[in-house]
């Protein structure tokens, strides 16, 4: 089972209820697939593991063996081949996507060779919780985000079947893929216009998608709901939760401590919601 957790804007507290969540589940491995910013270890207080690198290919040119013909400059989509005052190849490398287009068209066999680019990390580690948390992370400077979640969502796949994904804020390409096959996608939003106008992107983007789809309102309490509430029957998918603007839960985040290992009012809301999105899960 995979259930992926998305918020449209940043801040709306996505993380602190997937974190939160994942701790009372258990059985599940943690996935932080906000490659940019990645931030459930230190909510979960645990240290960062790494198991794998993430690169990209790039291509090598040995100009003696180039021929000059500019075909790897005209297949190059991300423009990071330009050609010299000899018509021959100069790479961009940090425009490059590590395609392998310029390779693929290149009429001389020696004139690209095999090289690489690091561009990200994965780490594993086991949390103070007794689960697993796996967690992408784009290098400083890199721009291949997409690169990064997808080697960590494979990686993630490829060892365990029970799966929670904290991904990033937002509604770009990278959330497409990030909620491609899941059972259930748990928006959390909160009752602000900023709000609900991201949450509406996010609702498209499971619309177009096909996924199941839940919402959790945070800060309830704070706002209009009734304009969440409103989108929410106009997608047709649930409320399942509520979460109130609470100084207990922000002590927790600031305290790198889930609520629902306290035994605060606070954490029987969750458990509540955990139940909530097991059902929904389960249909």
């Amino acid at each position: 089972m995979i259930i992926a957790f998305s918020g449209g804007k940043g801040g709306t507290g996505k993380s602190t209820v997937s974190t939160n969540i994942t701790v009372l589940l258990e059985s599940f491995a943690l996935v932080d697939l906000d490659v940019e910013a990645p931030d459930d270890h230190i909510l979960l207080s645990t240290e960062l593991v790494k198991v794998k690198d993430v690169n990209l290919f790039q291509p090598v040119f040995n100009h003696e063996a180039c021929f000059a013909c500019g075909r790897c400059v005209d297949a190059c989509h991300d423009n990071a081949i330009i050609s010299g005052r000899d018509g021959k190849p100069i790479l961009i490398p940090e425009l490059c996507g590590g395609c392998r287009g310029c390779k693929l068209v290149c009429p001389s066999r020696e004139a690209i060779g095999e090289g690489k680019r690091l561009v990200g990390k994965i780490y594993e580690n086991l949390t103070p919780y007794g689960f697993p948390l796996i967690t992408g992370e784009l290098l400083e400077g890199e721009k291949k985000t997409y690169k990064v979640l997808l080697e960590t969502r494979k990686y993630a796949l490829s060892r365990y079947s029970d799966l929670i994904f904290d991904t990033a804020a937002g509604a770009g390409n990278s959330i497409f893929k990030a909620l491609e096959n899941v059972d259930l996608v748990v928006t959390v939003t909160e009752p602000t216009p900023f709000g609900v106008r991201d949450l509406q992107k996010i609702l498209e983007v499971t619309k177009q998608l096909e996924r199941k789809t839940v919402v959790v309102i945070n800060r309830s309490g704070t706002g209009n709901e009734s304009i969440v509430e409103n989108l929410c029957n106009k997608y047709g998918v649930k409320v399942v939760g509520r979460i109130p603007y609470s100084k207990n839960i922000i002590k927790g985040y600031f305290e790198n401590e889930p609520i629902v290992t306290t035994s605060l009012p606070e954490a029987e809301i969750f458990k509540n919601l955990k139940d909530r999105i097991l059902e929904e899960a389960c249909r």
